[in-house]
């Protein structure tokens, strides 16, 4: 794992400087007794904290474990006929307004039928959700609105309103979505989306291996975990121009590329001993970067300095998303074993 942390630095849900799993404490909150398939990633629901929601890329379904750790904790898996359009396999997820979330899927493949008449394998964006627990289906009946021609996505992140930023991976680029005024659960008008490309070729996708993301809404930085280029990116979102149209457009949004967004590496993988970074979340001042194939999680500063890191021992490929909740415990998604876990700090009295 390279050179030791920066003296004084121990990252309490990294086990105080120890590096071992030994150090945290791990509850698993949900297994394949509760659906789990190749879990993704994985998101707290701000306004719940207890409930996590699961992206569940093998079987299309959303998992999601209320009250956890709590002795009202319960779980119950969302799938419809839908599902294989409006959540066709799932990579990431991001909570947005009050209630609502979007989701990206890595799939170029058709999901609506055979073309023609159904919809291209290049079809594919972005998903605007309900989470109306009386309505979601992950499909269809629960869906808001729906973008497209951005397949293979591999992360996204809430920017403000029905905002989205996407990982292309179809195009090598990071995409801002807006779909503007939703159309309603169920409903299909996407024609006042504003779809604008960035940073094309200068991102790289890697099959099977989530590049999520982070938005920071105070200074308009995007982190990006860049998995096929080995490194921590960020998007200054601020900057570009408007550029030409793309094709091809769908259900009639206004498409165009954004030239010279300034985009530069925080993180090199390589000098760090990262693999394959994936995973990623940012508390206060610290990144956490989750490595796909070590089953490594490190915690960097701002700056993209190293302070500390925990062997998880999840297999390689197995470490996908991970999240911070409001108490500094972090959740993850180990496809490898079809579980998630909590993790949560020991007093140092403890270690």
């Amino acid at each position: 794992t390279g050179e030791p942390e920066p003296e004084g630095v121990k990252v309490p849900i990294l086990g105080w400087g120890t590096h071992v799993m030994a150090s945290v404490n791990k509850e698993v909150v949900a297994t394949a007794a509760d659906k789990l398939n190749t879990p993704r990633d994985v998101m707290i629901d701000p306004d719940k904290p207890g409930d996590i929601w699961i992206a569940n890329h093998g079987n299309e379904t959303m998992v999601v474990v209320y009250n956890s750790l709590s002795a009202a904790q319960s779980v119950k898996a969302y799938w419809s006929l839908g599902s294989a359009h409006f959540f066709a396999r799932p990579s990431a997820i991001a909570w947005g307004t009050t209630a609502t979330f979007a989701t990206m899927h890595e799939t170029d493949q058709l999901t609506q039928g055979a073309s023609p008449p159904g919809t291209p394998e290049d079809f594919m964006g972005p998903t605007l959700q309900s989470a109306d627990p009386g309505t979601f289906d992950a499909g269809h009946g629960s869906h808001l609105d729906m973008l497209h021609n951005s397949p293979n996505g591999m992360g996204i992140a809430w920017e403000r309103d029905n905002v989205y930023w996407t990982f292309d991976g179809y195009h090598s680029s990071i995409t801002r979505y807006d779909f503007k005024a939703d159309h309603g659960k169920g409903g299909q008008f996407h024609g006042d989306g504003d779809i604008a490309r960035y940073a094309e070729g200068d991102v790289k996708r890697v099959a099977g291996i989530p590049s999520h993301m982070e938005m920071d809404r105070e200074t308009g930085l995007l982190y990006i975990a860049d998995t096929g280029n080995n490194r921590i990116a960020v998007l200054d979102t601020a900057t570009g121009t408007k550029g030409g149209g793309t094709q091809p457009v769908y259900d009639g949004p206004n498409q165009y590329k954004m030239n010279g967004a300034n985009i530069y590496t925080l993180i090199d993988g390589a000098a760090e001993g990262l693999q394959s970074p994936s995973g990623l979340a940012i508390a206060g001042d610290q990144i956490f970067v989750g490595d796909n194939g070590t089953g490594i999680i490190y915690a960097f500063d701002m700056a993209g300095k190293k302070l500390d890191w925990l062997e998880t021992g999840i297999a390689p490929g197995g470490l996908m998303g991970i999240e911070i909740d409001q108490a500094g415990n972090l959740v993850l998604a180990n496809a490898a074993d079809n579980e998630v876990w909590y993790l949560l700090p020991r007093s140092p009295n403890e270690i």
